[in-house]
């Protein structure tokens, strides 16, 4: 398959949604710490909101990346081995480690560790990559679906029709408990967890952000025009939306003695979050696509690092995070909760970067973090009398 021009916009999106994945953790940290305040909250609620698009985004992403690459004739062997050593196998090697360092558990444990490995119930940010992998098993349907409807409908109306489907991922949401109350009396095996007790995982339920990003991903030169014509729109869902979630989620924390920090209005699977994320994907494209296109050449390398790493680090960060928590009891107590916060977030994007890019020079770094920096030997090859030189691994 020839390569296609670089979208340079996706690498930083990439590394901005992985930074907005830790800092989500590391406030789901903080906000139950001793001695957290109303003032500590509130500037919670506001990154904790400001950040959410990251799993969006990230699905967002690979909808794109999927459909602008791979509009050819595909293998789907080929395809999905590729999937399996990029993304799969780091993800067993992690699920494995986190497992390991659970003392909860034992090498006696193996069948445990494969039920949870199967769910992505290792750690707690592994759910994602079992929920996205299930759009690389099905990409080619996917496919498919979008072709035979490119081709049957008229130009003018693809539009509306990507915004019928994202009508129907919305009443899926809306749907949900409805869903999951029929499965359970169902009691379907496989079904019933899968949009019970694991619908968090469901690739159902997170749709409409790879359809928007497949759309993307055909038609780029259109995505383009969205972005500038509909900055009005996309822009007022975004501060309307964001200022109602701060404002609900705050006010749920009640006054003292009743204080209590919670961020259940924030949760994923909601149909009005939805909408408001969904405009946090047009918001965060069109800012980074700006800032792409004004960067030189070092701020575009520093871009495409936080991009390239940026799997790497993520199956990393959940264990960097526990090490930057023992930095802040020896070195920060006693600060401001939220200034402590952001110290643990920047400890945590040093250490899984560096950890990442350095496992990415071993051998076998690519088995780990998905990645391999190592530069490829070449050798030289007589072809009638000329020499050549073949890369070998």
């Amino acid at each position: 398959m020839p390569k296609k021009a670089r979208i340079h916009e996706i690498e930083l999106l990439r590394g901005l949604a992985f930074l907005a994945v830790a800092l989500q953790h590391a406030i789901a940290h903080y906000s139950i710490v001793d001695g957290v305040k109303m003032e500590d909250s509130v500037m919670m609620t506001l990154l904790l909101t400001a950040s959410k698009f990251a799993v969006p985004m990230f699905i967002f992403i690979t909808g794109l990346v999927l459909f602008y690459n791979y509009d050819g004739p595909i293998r789907y062997g080929t395809f999905m081995r590729k999937r399996f050593v990029d993304v799969l196998l780091p993800y067993i090697l992690w699920s494995a480690f986190y497992f390991y360092m659970n003392p909860a558990w034992s090498l006696s444990d193996l069948g445990q560790w494969a039920i949870m490995l199967v769910t992505g119930k290792n750690s707690y940010h592994l759910w994602y990559i079992v929920m996205i992998f299930q759009f690389y098993l099905l990409f080619p349907l996917f496919r498919y679906v979008m072709r035979i409807g490119a081709a049957k409908i008229p130009f003018r109306w693809r539009a509306w029709a990507l915004s019928g489907a994202g009508a129907v991922c919305l009443l899926l949401l809306y749907e949900l408990f409805r869903i999951g109350d029929g499965m359970t009396t169902a009691d379907i095996p496989f079904l019933t967890p899968f949009f019970t007790k694991y619908a968090d995982r469901n690739f159902l339920y997170f749709l409409v952000y790879f359809l928007l990003g497949a759309a993307a991903g055909m038609y780029r030169e259109r995505w383009y025009v969205w972005l500038q014509k509909g900055r009005k729109v996309y822009w007022t869902v975004f501060i309307l939306l964001f200022g109602y979630y701060t404002y609900s989620t705050v006010r749920s924390f009640g006054v003292p003695p009743e204080f209590h920090i919670t961020f259940n209005q924030l949760n994923l699977l909601r149909p009005l979050i939805t909408l408001f994320l969904v405009s946090s994907v047009f918001v965060f494209y069109a800012w980074s696509k700006k800032r792409t296109e004004a960067s030189g050449p070092a701020g575009l390398k520093l871009m495409n690092l936080l991009g390239r790493y940026s799997y790497g680090a993520y199956l990393a960060h959940a264990f960097m995070l526990k090490m930057s928590y023992k930095v802040d009891a020896r070195l920060f107590v006693g600060w401001n909760i939220t200034l402590r916060m952001l110290m643990s977030f920047l400890i945590c994007i040093v250490l899984s970067y560096a950890v990442t890019i350095a496992l990415s020079y071993l051998p076998f770094g690519k088995w780990t973090v998905g990645v391999s920096s190592r530069v490829k030997r070449r050798r030289p090859v007589a072809v009638q009398g000329k020499t050549t030189v073949h890369s070998v691994d």
